[in-house]
């Protein structure tokens, strides 16, 4: 019994200390990753609390210490005004999906993605064993994207896609930017629409860093008001890094709220994303269950504002 509140204690202690420690993520990258976490911190407090079983006055004052930080980096994300759609108005189904490389079962991946009944599909990591599953999409999918070797995204379209390319282009032509596959999608009835998506890195990467700054800087030289970008982003909506990029992004709006998408077993962590420019409204956003790949899928409605 002692040793079990020892460990208790430890437990409550080492989370409140990393709770603490990933608010820094904004000064020292290395610790934004705890910020991933936190969440978990906060319940990593209050077990450790309850096996520690410390007087009255003492587990209040220790709750107080270990689930303020949790308080002061969540809550920003679940305050956030997200911009709510008419209801009146023509709604588009968007699913963002990681269908990983080592899918086990890329056949029920593909399924699951049919049954959701999207207008627009964008996938990422499709360069491995989901490769044989493009092809029965494309007879789902009345549009597709082609991408060139060594690039793992695909986008399909219920509706005609007219342009279509793997770097941004200027009035001219020109390309420019990181690599990201993008579409020029034709809604029946309504204005055409761009659609991107992309794959960061893991965060321990500096890379990932680079990359989210090319990428707004990129977003920044085009259009936006009915810009859709969506994607695996290895980034949690507490990490310092998404609070980054979320200004960087601006006018477009997060519309994905804290949806966890990682991994498949025990889904906690939501570095899957959708932003959508001021044109869109939310109508709704959820999850689909885990089906062969390590990440879920998600499938966000929009509508015109």
């Amino acid at each position: 019994m002692k040793l079990v509140r020892i460990f208790g204690t430890l437990l409550a202690g080492g989370a409140s200390l990393a709770a603490w420690l990933s608010l820094a993520g904004g000064l020292l990258p290395m610790l934004d990753v705890l910020a991933s976490f936190l969440p978990i911190f906060g319940v990593a407090v209050l077990v450790g609390l309850l096996l520690a079983r410390p007087r009255l006055r003492r587990a209040v004052v220790a709750a107080l210490v270990g689930l303020t930080p949790v308080a002061i980096g969540v809550m920003p994300e679940l305050t956030r005004a997200i911009p709510a759609a008419q209801k009146s108005t023509t709604r588009i189904r968007l699913l963002t999906h990681n269908v990983w490389q080592s899918n086990r079962d890329p056949a029920d991946t593909a399924q699951a993605i049919i049954d959701a009944k999207p207008d627009v599909v964008m996938l990422q990591e499709v360069d491995g064993s989901f490769r044989p599953m493009l092809a029965a999409l494309d007879q789902h999918f009345a549009f597709s994207t082609k991408c060139p070797p060594g690039c793992d995204l695909a986008i399909f379209s219920r509706w005609p896609i007219v342009d279509s390319d793997y770097f941004l282009k200027d009035p001219g032509g020109r390309k420019f930017g990181p690599a990201m596959l993008w579409a020029r999608v034709a809604e029946p009835g309504g204005d055409p629409f761009t659609v991107v998506t992309l794959h960061y890195p893991r965060p321990t990467s500096r890379d990932q860093t680079v990359r989210r700054r090319d990428v707004a800087r990129a977003l920044a030289r085009i259009e936006r008001g009915s810009l859709i970008v969506g994607g695996d982003m290895n980034l949690t909506p507490w990490a310092a890094a998404m609070r980054e990029q979320d200004r960087a992004f601006a006018p477009l709006t997060r519309m994905t709220r804290a949806l966890p998408s990682w991994p498949r077993a025990f889904p906690v962590l939501p570095i899957d994303q959708l932003y959508a420019g001021p044109d869109w409204g939310l109508v709704s956003a959820r999850r689909f269950p885990a089906t062969g790949s390590d990440h879920l899928p998600l499938l966000v409605t929009l509508a015109r504002r």
